[in-house]
């Protein structure tokens, strides 16, 4: 915004000095009590060339991101746990609390700084207006319609990406009791986790979380030299599928820890974020956030989301300022020690991996919230992941051999040039050299987007752009081998779910991003594809039945034979109840054989719920597992 409209900030300035500050009856009528998690808007997608829009995710011509290096943290990012570390972050541990503290009494007492005290109507009616002021702004020039929606204290976290003046704003302010975790203070003082949490966490994380968030290495991770706040936003992740061992792993241990890690990472990756001083040494704290806002949308659901999407907003801008979406300079590569050599790799590749996971990420929630997105697929200038067998090798010598042996047709493809090579008609794919399936994951995330503006874009001007389609279902059956590994394996579930997902896009629009529902929050998410299911009656016509069964099909059957769904990726979850729904339309149409591969004859409704319940009770240790079958609850009434 500053960079595009310069003279925004100054007729802000002017307005705001004019206008004096609201009065406090004003300010009091705007503040609403209670939470909105679904909202509606009219929202159009224009059918670009490119798929995605300039405005809200910025073009390659318009973009200015540096490159630069992005160091591995040093030893003052060290916690203090172990033997070895520096007195620095022993400072940062206890820094949170006290800069939480002086920050409370500034807005109290007032400092040199700010001038008057604020009080909190004051303080919450100027980010309103705020609020207001720049949504006006950003919507003069994006094809985004202004949402029907009432501003509430938490919208601006959960729509609009804030400018660096909105977020000084939200900074400022004291949220009291109706916008919780926007603001996190390290309630919890110097507590940290033991050395057995620890090791035991980590060990979790690497087992059943970082097969679907692959950016850290493990065959050289180290616990003891990783920043505090990236270390408890691993342990957040990791205790959702274990138990404490502090506590006997007693049931439900895991998920208190999980929560405790996750609320003080919060409170230090805040305050790091107000230390650093270098942009670019910032890969750790994007690593941070990715894993706290899955943490906050995904397992813990509910009022934690308003901070996941808060946590979404700093981790695109930490990502543009230190230049994540380029590639990293490589130091000399002429030296003869082929230790050095894996050590650099594994650094750009970890730099590489986590720029494809911001980006996939964002493709998630427009996906499931439709939030627009906040990153173009142009801006990753990054080459396809490397395949797993040389990422995952544990000594130089095992990386060496694995990339000799390794048969590249050519160079190595760009991300965006691999878009389009899939998206053409006349390039051959199978020329793209082996890469990593999670890069593939990338390329359908951004088919399954295109077609959610295909969808949003004929629905507002009600034109279809069957060109357009018929292109995109060509490129996903052609990213089918690419994405679908044989034999296929649990591990590998989360790509191809992503795949099916993106089939059954094509063929059937969801009726909440066509009826311009913006939700906040998976539970919202959850419960309104509940309540749209019987809007899919159209799902009776014999060729769309027939279209979309096979795909169904597979989630039904995956459904079905996951006993044990340790692996799977939370999202995962919500691509198969989705599935489900539908399948549950076809059974009331009667359509035949529309359950056949979980054994529910035709017409067997009462069955077919029966058996959702079953599998569905396999996910009821997830907070989204039990919001589902609250869900299927209210289906069967």
């Amino acid at each position: 915004m500053k960079r595009k409209h310069p003279e925004y900030e100054q007729r802000r300035t002017t307005k705001r000095s004019l206008r004096g500050p609201l009065p406090s009856k004003q300010v009091n009528d705007e503040r609403r009590p209670e939470r909105h998690d679904v909202y509606l808007s009219s929202e159009s997608s224009p059918d670009s060339q490119d798929g995605f829009h300039p405005q809200n995710s910025g073009d390659e011509c318009e973009l200015e991101v540096n490159g630069g290096i992005w160091n591995t943290p040093l030893p003052h990012a060290q916690h203090p746990l172990f033997p070895g570390h520096d007195v620095e972050n022993s400072t940062m541990r206890s820094s949170g609390s006290a800069t939480a503290e002086r920050n409370r009494d500034q807005v109290v007492t007032g400092s040199s700084v700010q001038g008057p005290s604020i009080n909190e109507s004051d303080c919450m009616g100027r980010m309103v207006q705020d609020a207001i002021e720049l949504e006006r702004s950003l919507l003069l020039g994006t094809s985004f319609l202004k949402p029907t929606y009432e501003l509430d204290d938490q919208l601006p976290s959960a729509i609009i990406p804030q400018s660096a003046s909105f977020d000084t704003n939200l900074a400022g302010c004291q949220f009291g009791q109706g916008s919780p975790g926007l603001s996190p203070s390290n309630d919890q003082g110097d507590w940290l986790p033991s050395p057995t949490q620890i090791t035991q966490g980590c060990d979790l994380f690497f087992k059943y979380v970082s097969h679907f968030l692959p950016f850290l290495h493990q065959p050289t991770f180290d616990a003891t030299h990783i920043p505090l706040h990236l270390l408890l936003s691993i342990l957040s992740l990791g205790y959702q599928h274990g138990e404490d061992p502090d506590c006997g792993d007693q049931v439900g241990s895991g998920a208190s820890l999980s929560i405790r890690c996750f609320h003080q990472a919060r409170a230090f990756t805040t305050t790091e974020e107000g230390r650093t001083e270098n942009p670019r040494q910032n890969t750790s704290l994007i690593q941070s956030y990715l894993l706290l806002q899955i943490c906050a949308m995904m397992y813990l659901c509910g009022d934690d989301s308003a901070s996941g999407l808060k946590m979404h907003s700093n981790m695109i801008s930490l990502a543009r300022a230190g230049g994540l979406m380029q590639p990293m300079p490589t130091e000399s590569s002429t030296t003869e020690d082929l230790e050095a050599l894996w050590r650099e790799f594994i650094k750009a590749e970890s730099h590489k991996r986590t720029s494809f996971a911001v980006h996939q990420i964002d493709a998630l929630w427009y996906q499931f919230l439709s939030i627009p997105r906040s990153i173009s697929h142009l801006e990753v200038k990054h080459d396809l992941p490397c395949p797993e067998a040389q990422w995952t090798a544990s000594s130089a010598a095992e990386w060496a051999h694995r990339h000799l042996v390794t048969r590249n047709p050519g160079p190595a493809v760009p991300y965006p040039d691999a878009v389009r090579r899939f998206l053409s008609s006349d390039a051959n794919p199978d020329s793209i050299p082996t890469f990593d399936p999670y890069g593939a994951i990338n390329i359908a995330q951004f088919l399954i987007s295109s077609a959610r503006e295909v969808s949003g874009w004929s629905t507002m001007t009600g034109m279809l752009s069957m060109d357009r389609l018929d292109a995109l279902r060509s490129s996903l059956i052609s990213l089918g081998p690419f994405i679908r590994p044989q034999p296929e394996t649990t591990k590998e579930m989360h790509a191809t779910a992503t795949w099916e997902t993106a089939m059954i896009e094509l063929h059937l629009w969801s009726p909440a991003h066509t009826g311009g529902i913006v939700a906040a929050s998976l539970d919202a998410v959850v419960s309104q594809s509940t309540s749209l299911a019987p809007s899919y009656e159209f799902l009776w016509e014999a060729d769309t039945a027939k279209a979309i069964q096979p795909h169904v099909d597979w989630f039904i059957r995956y459904l079905d034979t996951t006993v044990e769904p340790d692996l799977e990726a939370p999202w995962v979850a919500v691509y198969a109840y989705k599935a489900f729904l539908i399948a549950w339309q076809l059974v009331r149409g009667g359509i035949p054989n529309a359950m056949l591969v979980a054994g529910i004859q035709d017409g067997d409704v009462e069955g077919a719920l029966e058996w959702a319940r079953k599998v569905f009770r396999r996910r009821q240790r997830w907070q989204l597992g039990r919001l589902i079958l609250s869900c299927l609850d209210g289906l069967g009434s």
